[in-house]
């Protein structure tokens, strides 16, 4: 099985710690001087990437409108919900000693590999890159 139980959950722990943080810079309207975009693809190429907007989206989410977060970018939605979820679900899985995290990261892990679930969610990033780049962001 890939990566181990206990980098996997310190991995998303971070992850999490580092998702939060930028969110909290983005709600607080005096950091956003200093907080810019940081696209490293869109300064490079002058085109958004699929996940441009991402931030915007969750901010929306978080404001209760969910057409424009889902306008911005309906990864963002997706994000916001492991920004939620995981947590709760590793200090459950840490607390009771389960490995329900680590079991459900190793069935995603092995069928997303598989054509007939990568293909389909390659078509989706695409779709959600074109729209990216229609829309401007």
């Amino acid at each position: 099985m890939g990566i181990s139980r206990k980098s996997l959950y310190l991995l998303i722990l971070l992850f999490c710690a580092a998702g939060y943080s930028w969110l909290m810079m983005h709600l607080d309207d005096r950091l956003l001087g200093w907080v810019g975009p940081v696209c490293l693809f869109k300064k490079a190429t002058g085109l958004p990437c699929p996940s441009c907007g991402a931030t915007r989206s969750m901010l929306a989410f978080l404001h209760g409108n969910f057409l424009q977060g889902f306008l911005w970018n309906p990864l963002g939605f997706f994000l916001l919900l492991a920004l939620i979820i995981f947590p709760f679900w590793l200090v459950y899985d840490l607390v009771l000693g389960k490995n329900s995290f680590h079991g459900f990261y190793a069935t995603i892990e092995r069928n997303i590999i598989q054509k007939k679930m990568a293909w389909p969610l390659v078509f989706l990033i695409l779709i959600n890159w074109c729209w990216n780049i229609y829309k401007g962001v």
